[in-house]
């Protein structure tokens, strides 16, 4: 969430996201941030590994080890959601009100922590996505392409509207299932000229099952 490791070293003097509010909802935080923010940030509880925006793992490593508590973290993350620096590519208002308010305390719940989520919320977020419009909600897809079916008009990567009459000629040699695959399971392989290579590889984080329904909706819904 931005730049949230600069912030740190002001964690003292920012409000706590826990104050004044009834018990956050994690699962829904969870969920939630799959779907917001994990094709920029890598969170392994969560199951994401975006490397646009900082690995949230280690963004508070050096606070805990000093001492710093989990409801400061939150406070921290909650008030970059609402007001990202300046100078990243996080926009503001990405998720608002007790949704913002459940995204930071899942991430202040789950920086760091070793393990596996365990009981419900271990299947929120992505490993609930069942059909291709779930999946490509729930992996974040939204919030770096534009694809009309989705409503989704991010901007980072390529628009995948003409996807559908485009993805056969991409890549010289490749199908468009064949090319829509690589760019999900192993995106670096192929990079969109013009676009940075910013998102994450799939393979391993959806199933085989998940990932042929994504393609069926990539093809099928677009352009």
């Amino acid at each position: 969430m931005g730049a949230l490791g600069a912030v740190c070293a002001v964690a003292i003097v920012l409000p706590l996201g826990a104050c004044g509010r009834d018990e956050p909802d994690l699962e829904a935080g969870k969920a939630s941030f799959v779907e917001k923010c994990g094709s920029c940030h890598t969170l392994s509880r969560a199951g994401t590994a975006g490397t646009t925006g900082p690995n949230l793992d280690t963004a508070f490593q050096t606070a805990l080890a000093d001492g710093i508590d989990r409801d400061t973290v939150e406070g921290i993350v909650h008030r970059q959601i609402l007001h990202p620096r300046v100078d990243s590519q996080m926009p503001a208002g990405l998720v608002k009100g007790g949704a913002a308010k459940d995204v930071a305390a899942y991430v202040g719940y789950a920086t760091g922590r070793k393990g596996q989520d365990s009981g419900a919320l271990a299947s929120a977020g992505l490993a609930q996505a069942k059909t291709g419009e779930q999946i490509f909600t729930a992996a974040g897809c939204a919030g770096c392409h534009t694809f009309a079916p989705a409503g989704s008009n991010g901007t980072i990567g390529p628009s995948l509207n003409e996807l559908k009459t485009q993805a056969g000629s991409i890549e010289p040699g490749k199908s468009a299932e064949e090319y829509v695959r690589e760019s999900i399971e192993d995106p670096g392989a192929f990079i969109v000229k013009g676009f940075p290579n910013a998102m994450p590889p799939f393979k391993g984080r959806l199933t085989d099952q998940q990932i042929q329904a994504l393609i069926d909706y990539l093809l099928q819904t677009g352009g």
